[in-house]
Order: structure tokens, then sequence, then C-alpha cells
């Protein structure tokens, strides 16, 4: 599953109702990251859609929503 689609299945929004995911992170230096033969020693976190994104190198994706680092209640911008 790739990473729009996490995010689009946590959100229950259609993936084309997402901003670009190339807004959020450089997709090629992801994508050659988890693809490279050191992909088993990789994380990668970022932001994207108000989540916050793990992509590990085995290319397992995680998402949470992020969270206000004031009140620690989840952050509902988009």
């Amino acid at each position: 599953m790739t990473v729009t689609e996490t995010v689009s299945d946590a959100l229950g929004e259609p993936v084309d109702a997402l901003p670009p995911l190339s807004e959020s992170v450089d997709t090629d230096g992801l994508d050659a990251l988890v693809t490279s033969e050191h992909a088993h020693d990789v994380a990668v976190t970022f932001s994207y859609a108000g989540m916050a994104v793990l992509v590990r190198g085995d290319a397992t994706v995680y998402v949470r929503p992020q969270r206000d680092p004031i009140t620690g209640s989840p952050d509902r911008r988009v």
C-alpha cells in the first residue's frame, strides 16, 4: 500500500482529495531510500495531510494524526 493510500484510508478521504505527496516529501528520494540495498536500516518520518507518516525500509507505512505540540491533542489542520 502506498503512502497516499494509507493516509487516504486513515482519513476516510479519497486519494484524489489529498494534496500531492511531493509537497511534503521528495518522492524520488523516499523511493530511493526504501528500495536501496541498505533499506532494512531505514525509517523516514514526515508530515502529510495532517498525519505523521513513518515509512520503514521494508516499505511498511504507518500513519497517525499529528499532535499539537502544546496540548497533545490531534492537530486537525490539513
